[in-house]
């Protein structure tokens, strides 16, 4: 079985697979019925850090991401144009990670909400949950 892609800088114990580019991504999240999670992180940030190497491979919060999200890795130093765009919309973008919850749409992709800084996993299964709910 091959490896999921991983994530640019920190090891979330193959949580989930990792996109790196958001048209792609978008197109995998409309075919299947998720959401995409687009994580903007920095490689020095702790607080990213804990996100992906504690968080993330919580079971529960690995299952809700798997089961319900195409996740983006975006470096905040070198951000595309379209995830640049989606961040310069967002009310909460910094600091880093940054976690952008938004809907893939045939006509692109819509930004539902944003968190910054680290989130303890009963906080982020709850963003999870939400992000489920918002349409």
């Amino acid at each position: 079985m091959r490896e999921p892609p991983h994530h640019l800088y920190f090891d979330d114990r193959s949580a989930v697979s990792w996109q790196r580019d958001l048209q792609q991504a978008a197109s995998l999240a409309l075919a299947d019925n998720k959401r995409l999670l687009i994580v903007v992180t920095h490689p020095d940030c702790g607080g990213s850090r804990a996100l992906l190497e504690r968080v993330f491979p919580k079971e529960e919060i690995t299952e809700e991401l798997r089961s319900g999200f195409v996740c983006v890795a975006a470096d905040s130093r070198t951000l595309p144009a379209e995830i640049a765009s989606l961040l310069a919309s967002a009310p909460k973008k910094e600091p880093t990670p940054v976690c952008l919850y938004a809907l893939a749409e045939p006509s692109g992709v819509r930004l539902l909400f944003s968190t910054a800084g680290g989130r303890p996993p009963a906080v982020f299964i709850r963003d999870l949950t939400d992000a489920h709910a918002r349409h």
